[in-house]
């Protein structure tokens, strides 16, 4: 006689409450311990930075983490195991971003992740003692996990002996149903910037207020989940209102007749048979123009007299203690990083890797004769400079493993200027056509500490020494040096050369107290000059932005322009600089870009329009605004 079957027991899914409250838990303490890490940036009263609906703003990035959390605690089976490696992946990432803050003054980026592959300058920036430091610190932090979570693991072997059959089946299917959730979860949440984006949609109702001119802002008014997510990789930018093959057509005649115009004024036939050079000098600036800073000795004086006779000024910079990579795309494309969405902060990294070719001077000045080279005295994977100069055309890329002399100065980890420099001008000697060189130094990259033997004394609005900028303004000085012996080099070589100089940020190691004193505007501007080993016109400019570059060599050299440049010259003549948040008109006067005349509004659009469809849009003005206007 059969005997009846009990009926089938469902899951007792209290049983998995504890597991849920311990990642919920866990995912709120880490979250805690990266919001700990952006106040503790700012000075002052930091929580000024809030909105009264930060606490739910703080629950959201909770929530995203414990996605991550759960998702981990799924996959591994081990409450001990998550806690180990969620509370490592905390520590580590605050620490990255507190050094990134103190060194750049700009919080860690999901780009940034890309600098993971390229150990040797991630431990030039922070050292070995600090991270020894930091790799102790986790070891202990990880042994005490483990220690508080033994507890947790003795007790669930207590609990899984009194564990009815079909209980493990049933916890397969809980964590497998908890993977695909997490994982769709995550999936949509990583698409934050696409339209309509329900995440997005309710942070802003909360009131997270996104601030596009300062993503330290963003971190610290929304937190670090919040700022990450901000950051994440956007969606191709919309086109502007009235994009299209018409509206491109007509910018091209408008730009072509502006060609022809300031052409015939012009004595020379573009830039054939003219080397070209621009120099991104890595954190050249002019600290003596700061209030509250007073350097013994002017670290620049040679400099500073070639900037008297020759076309000068001040360049606007995008950031303080970074930027590097954007003032170079500026320079060499001519496109404003300021006109990209917020969140592609890194055209090199974000946008010319895309495409196999990308608009620039490069393809421009090839076309006119030019052989390409790029110089950087650094790793090839910086910024992936190695990716980007391919797309931008160039023919050969010099770096530190391929130069001729990599010399350094001090003690300094860095390949100086001079060996830049020297390695420049053995191309131009050497060359049988005319070259365009672009070159990108990096001694005086920061960390600055212990470099020199014979620091400068520069002291602060205190009147103590501030040594880092002790140090920071004796490679100024050798850079100085090196500028002045290369310029005379070129001074006897027998072929046209137009040189373009400037710095592309300040240090960021100057202390609050530098920063309160001085505008905005202080901060953000480097010295340029455009320079010529034959007689031309002279400038003097209020203040410019890399973008203007090209042009002003073009008109240095009494040059020809194609269309896309009469159109930068167009507006360089209505709005003199534009970065960093900020906007100047042609005087020189921060102005809003609503309080500029009409015809700046105008050029403004046709810049917009031409930048677009060169950068996401179809390129329909590609092959005509750089086509030779005679």
């Amino acid at each position: 006689m059969r005997q009846p079957t009990s009926p089938r027991r469902l899951p007792d899914l209290r049983a998995y409450l504890p597991g849920f409250r311990r990642t919920a838990l866990l995912a709120l303490a880490c979250n805690g311990a990266l919001e700990l890490t952006q106040l503790t940036q700012v000075e002052g009263y930091p929580w000024r930075f809030k909105t009264p609906w930060f606490p739910v703003l703080f629950l959201l990035s909770s929530l995203v983490l414990w996605s991550v959390v759960a998702l981990v605690h799924a996959v591994v089976g081990r409450f001990w195991v998550t806690a180990v490696l969620a509370v490592t992946a905390t520590g580590v990432l605050a620490f990255a971003d507190v050094e990134k803050m103190r060194l750049r003054g700009e919080p860690l980026l999901p780009s940034d992740w890309r600098f993971v592959g390229d150990p040797g300058f991630l431990l030039s920036m922070v050292g070995r003692q600090v991270l020894l430091v930091v790799a102790l610190g986790a070891l202990v932090v990880g042994a005490v996990a483990v220690l508080a979570a033994r507890r947790w693991r003795d007790r669930r072997l207590l609990s899984s002996a009194r564990r009815p059959p079909g209980t493990r089946r049933s916890r397969f299917a809980v964590r497998l149903v908890t993977i695909v959730l997490c994982l769709g979860f995550l999936h949509y949440v990583t698409d934050f910037n696409a339209p309509g984006n329900a995440a997005r949609a309710t942070y802003d109702a909360f009131g997270a207020s996104w601030r596009s001119w300062s993503q330290e802002r963003n971190y610290v008014g929304n937190g670090f989940v919040a700022g990450t997510l901000y950051n994440l990789d956007v969606p191709p930018m919309k086109p502007p209102p009235g994009y299209g093959p018409a509206t491109m057509a007509r910018i091209v005649s408008r730009y072509t007749a502006a060609a022809r115009e300031i052409n015939a004024s012009r004595s020379r036939p573009g830039m054939r048979g003219v080397n070209v050079v621009t120099i991104l000098s890595e954190s050249f600036s002019d600290p003596g123009r700061l209030r509250g800073v007073h350097p013994a000795q002017d670290p620049i004086p040679l400099t500073r007299a070639l900037m008297r006779r020759t076309t000068s000024g001040s360049m606007l910079a995008q950031n303080v203690g970074g930027g590097t990579a954007n003032m170079e795309f500026e320079t060499l494309t001519g496109m404003s990083a300021s006109l990209f969405p917020a969140q592609l902060g890194v055209p090199y990294q974000m946008v010319v890797p895309r495409y196999a070719s990308f608009p620039s001077a490069v393809r421009w000045l090839k076309g006119e004769g030019h052989r390409a080279v790029a110089i950087h005295p650094f790793t090839t994977e910086m910024y992936r400079r190695r990716e980007v100069y391919r797309s931008f055309g160039f023919d050969a890329f010099v770096h530190d493993t391929t130069m001729h002399d990599p010399g350094r100065v001090g003690h300094n980890a860095y390949i100086s200027d001079q060996s830049a420099f020297s390695e420049a001008l053995r191309n131009l000697r050497t060359a049988h056509d005319p070259l365009y060189l672009n070159v990108v130094t990096m001694q005086n990259h920061m960390p600055y500490g212990g470099r020199y033997d014979d620091p400068l004394d520069v002291r602060g609005p205190d009147g103590k020494p501030m040594e880092d900028i002790g140090q920071y303004a004796r490679g100024l000085t050798y850079t100085d040096r090196a500028l002045h012996g290369f310029l005379d080099g070129l001074r006897r070589l027998d072929k046209p050369t137009v040189v373009v100089f400037y710095g592309d940020h300040l240090p960021g190691v100057y202390p609050g107290s530098v920063s309160e004193d001085n505008t905005e505007r202080a901060m953000h501007q480097t010295p340029f000059l455009v320079w010529a080993n034959f007689a031309g016109p002279h400038l003097q400019e209020p203040v410019t932005s890399p973008i203007f570059f090209m042009d002003l060599a073009l008109e240095r050299a009494d040059a020809d322009v194609p269309p896309y440049y009469a159109l930068l010259h167009r507006l360089r003549q209505q709005v003199s600089a534009m970065d960093g948040g900020m906007m100047f008109d042609a005087h020189g006067h921060r102005v809003r870009p609503s309080a500029l005349a009409r015809a700046a509004r105008r050029l403004l659009r046709d810049y917009r329009l031409v930048q677009y469809d060169l950068s996401f849009g179809k390129r329909y003005s590609e092959e005509p605004m750089f086509r030779d206007v005679r």
